[in-house]
């Protein structure tokens, strides 16, 4: 019914040449009437130009259209008052200002997000395998230092190594990275996404400067360190001080009587074992402060775990424990330095055989998988007496300790150990029901 007209102007063109053609055969046959055999076959050859000529203004009609929409230019209108196409025209307006809209909410959007992208305080940027920049925002412009950036390899001005490092992210793994900027240092986090666009393959590269979070916790960090250190020595230096006034009023007597003799001995020695002490809580410090660079070697983790389980035996079967291992692949490899990553495993079964010493069912499970990004996760469970909620953020502060006989040395070292194969240590507890520390490799 929308094209109607459209119809009946073919059906009567048809007809018109059907008839025309029609008479002109008929009089073909005819010796006279030449003049009348010419009109007819001039009459018949007009009515197919006509029709040629009206269907090709259709076709006029559906081009320019289909162009606008190719071009995204749809200011293009088509005649809806006086036409004989009008129902089409009409048809033709309505989808170009459907697609009109369509494109102009889809910019509003693209506006929007690049407004949020512009306004977020981490760089991003989007480029091809060959370098080629499909997208920076301002605050990745920022952080180099430019105003406009076309190919990665205009970086190597910046930096000459920061072109290679952008090309070889890897997906799932967050990579650091320092950047000198002039007189500037920053302390940069990347995170890298890979894409395709029309079969092209994208890199997404998100850079956050850290360096003041970093700062803040350097800071925050050496202000516990120092309250810790503050707390020791003067736990020590003030009972010496006080011993040693009072020798010396022993000493500055005349003569010393046994008492007195036996008074400043045992105040020398309390003093000797007291100096004693403090070198050991030094020594300790420092054994803290000079860990030395991992060397990695690949390792199977069952091997390391079993070897463990060995060193801890005899404990273990005094105490009645359970310590059961699983491992998701027997034959997974590790990249890390085994004696350290070792060191770490001995601090973290110790804690747990004395979590759950008091404990009635005594279990420790050591785990070992792989999580979504493909990185190594083992797991120290145990079943004691877990951590409370209060003190769990400070455990990994060095020298702090729950335990009389505790030195707080051992879980600081082991995020040491863990932050310089590029992996993390955490904890989670459920107040009484145990604790679950987990190792992760990142860079496996």
């Amino acid at each position: 019914m929308v094209y109607k007209k459209f119809y009946i102007q073919i059906l009567i063109r048809i007809a018109l040449i059907f008839l025309s053609s029609f008479a002109f055969l008929y009089m073909l046959n005819s010796s006279n009437m030449l003049y009348l055999k010419i009109l007819l076959l001039l009459i018949t050859i007009s009515q197919i130009g006509l029709l040629i000529h009206y269907l090709n203004k259709i076709n006029r009609k559906l081009f320019l259209f289909f162009e606008s929409v190719k071009t995204e230019d749809y200011n293009v209108k088509f005649d809806t008052e006086y036409n004989e196409f009008k129902e089409l025209n009409l048809q033709l307006d309505k989808l170009s200002s459907h697609f009109k809209d369509v494109v102009l909410k889809r910019e509003e959007k693209d506006e929007y997000f690049k407004a949020v992208i512009d306004h977020i305080a981490i760089g991003i940027l989007a480029f091809d395998d060959r370098g080629y920049i499909r997208f920076i925002n301002d605050e990745a412009l920022r952080i180099f230092d430019l105003s406009r950036l076309k190919n990665l390899n205009s970086l190597r001005y910046i930096q000459h190594d920061l072109e290679k490092y952008l090309l070889e992210l890897k997906p799932g793994r967050q990579h650091l990275l320092e950047l000198r900027r002039r007189n500037e240092v920053l302390q940069l986090a990347a995170k890298v996404t890979k894409y395709k666009i029309s079969e092209e393959s994208l890199t997404l590269v998100s850079l956050q400067n850290i360096k003041p979070e970093l700062d803040l916790k350097e800071t925050e960090t050496w202000q516990k360190m120092i309250r810790i250190l503050t707390h020791e020595i003067m736990n020590s230096v003030s009972p010496i001080t006080s011993l040693a006034q009072s020798l010396s009023g022993i000493i500055k007597k005349d003569q010393l009587d046994d008492k007195a003799r036996s008074k400043v001995e045992k105040g020398l020695s309390t003093i000797s074992n007291r100096g004693s002490g403090m070198m050991d809580f030094v020594q300790k410090y420092r054994n803290l402060t000079i860990l030395p660079l991992p060397h990695k070697s690949s390792f199977r983790i069952l091997d390391l775990l079993e070897e463990l389980k060995l060193l801890f035996n005899e404990e273990i079967e005094s105490m009645g424990i359970d310590c059961v291992i699983n491992v998701e692949d027997d034959d997974y490899l590790l990249e890390a330095d085994k004696e350290q990553i070792e060191q770490v495993m001995i601090n973290l079964i110790k804690n747990a055989i004395w979590a759950i010493k008091d404990s009635k069912e005594k279990v420790i499970s050591i785990r070992c998988r792989k999580d979504q990004s493909d990185h190594f996760m083992i797991e120290i469970e145990d079943s004691g007496v877990g951590i409370d909620p209060k003190i769990a953020d400070q455990i990994f502060i060095p020298f702090f300790t729950t335990r009389d006989e505790g030195s707080g040395v051992g879980l600081s070292l082991a995020r040491q150990i863990m932050l310089m194969h590029g992996g993390s240590i955490t904890v989670a507890s459920a107040g009484d029901k145990g604790s679950l520390f987990t190792l992760t490799f990142n860079n496996n």
